[in-house]
């Protein structure tokens, strides 16, 4: 069997592990520690921004670090800290502290929602040809995590207290990751797979160093567009649940909803995969924005049950779909020899967007008791994302590069 079968199993693991480690879950924390501490809103909002700066900074040094070394002992490192972290989550007691953790958290890698270098960047390395339906499965772990541990995190909240649920996160997520990382290994050949047969969108034809591809406009169009997006999701993702409850819904439904988001989201990953390996995945990247424009116009006017799942619904399709292929197009447009530098300059460009958006929210929130108004500026600014990246076609040739040959070896 083709190892790096067994590195997305591995990868796999390790996004189920993130949704439990401040990931997505933090949203159904969010109205409790706010109720029992009275941190204001805006701190969640700082925490979340916090993790981005975080690993804005630490992203270009992880990057070529996966590049030299591997992700395993990365990750390793990041299974010890990140417990570490996590497990003290439960001590909180003021707004700092969670802005303090949750930063750190992203200065470990540890994004909590797909965002990782450790498996985009290692999948990118071990596929080739199959390298969409290898990023599908991978991606596949987030929702599963969401799927069984939203209802999860619920119920155990109101059984044992959010701070034990914090501690069992932080115990049982470090020592998995540490599992899941003995499994992750370094493809022996760069590029691992290569089958021939039939043409494909996704080549390595060329190997791009990062100094090169950062003088593409190709590179500045996808990370601007993804930045956009990341404004998006950062604002939606880390306070829906609390504005589902301001338009008076249950809880319990809210958490059935994100289950069945999950379980949407893991259905199209893998045609989202197979289609990527076949389609011009700048065009299938446009169709991806235009679910988190749905999504934002449902979410906004969610007053019932039948809209909360329609909303909840496009974002799971929505997510899948932009995660797949974020992961995908800068292999597919840059190769994958320097892939990890390359994403480490890209992350923080994208990150800077998506830094503001919780907090913005957040004080908009505190101001005037709704997120309605912001996200339909969001939906405008997709709109933007949707023109860079449609005009963002695949670089057509290998520009001169004027520095050593030792760039990102």
């Amino acid at each position: 069997m083709f190892y790096g079968w067994v590195v997305v199993a591995a990868v796999m693991m390790v996004a189920v592990v993130a949704v439990a480690m401040a990931g997505p879950v933090i949203a159904f924390f969010i109205p409790v520690m706010h109720a029992d501490l009275g941190i204001p809103m805006v701190y969640f909002g700082l925490a979340m921004s916090a993790r981005q700066v975080g690993f804005a900074f630490a992203s270009p040094f992880l990057g070529r670090w996966i590049d030299i070394y591997g992700a395993r002992p990365l990750l390793i490192g990041v299974g010890v800290f990140g417990g570490l972290l996590v497990y003290s989550l439960s001590w909180v007691s003021a707004g700092w502290h969670l802005v303090a953790i949750i930063g750190l958290l992203g200065f470990a890698g540890l994004q909590g929602a797909g965002g990782e270098l450790y498996g985009s960047v290692v999948i990118a390395k071990w596929f080739t040809r199959n390298r969409g339906r290898a990023m599908a499965v991978a991606f596949i772990g987030t929702p599963l995590g969401i799927f069984f541990l939203t209802p999860l995190t619920q119920y155990w909240i109101e059984a044992m207290g959010w701070p034990t649920v914090w501690k069992v996160y932080g115990v049982c997520g470090g020592l998995l990751l540490v599992l899941a990382a003995l499994f992750i290994r370094r493809p022996p050949t760069e590029p691992a797979e290569i089958t021939p047969g039939k043409p494909t969108q996704i080549s390595d034809g060329h190997n791009w160093t990062r100094e090169q591809a950062v003088r593409s406009s190709a590179f500045w169009k996808i990370a601007v567009s993804f930045g956009i997006l990341m404004f998006t999701i950062s604002t939606v993702a880390m306070f829906r649940v609390q504005h589902f409850l301001d338009r008076g819904l249950d809880l319990q439904w809210v958490a059935i909803a994100f289950s069945v988001e999950a379980a949407l989201s893991a259905l199209v990953a893998f045609p989202i995969g197979m289609l990527i390996e076949r389609f011009a995945i700048h065009r299938l990247t446009a169709i991806g924005f235009c679910f988190a424009i749905i999504m934002l116009v449902l979410t906004i006017n969610t007053h019932d049950m039948v809209m909360l799942f329609l909303a909840t619904g496009t974002f799971g399709v929505g997510a899948a779909s932009v995660m797949i292929l974020q992961n995908s197009i800068w292999p597919g447009y840059f190769g994958s020899l320097h892939i990890g530098a390359i994403r480490g300059v890209a992350m923080p460009i994208s990150l800077g967007f998506a830094i503001i958006g919780a907090p913005v929210a957040g004080l908009v929130r505190d101001a005037t008791g709704s997120f309605v108004t912001l996200w339909w500026i969001t939906a405008l600014a997709m709109l933007i994302a949707i023109g860079l990246i449609l005009t963002a076609t695949p670089p057509d040739r290998m520009p001169t590069c004027t520095t050593g040959p030792d760039q990102d070896a």
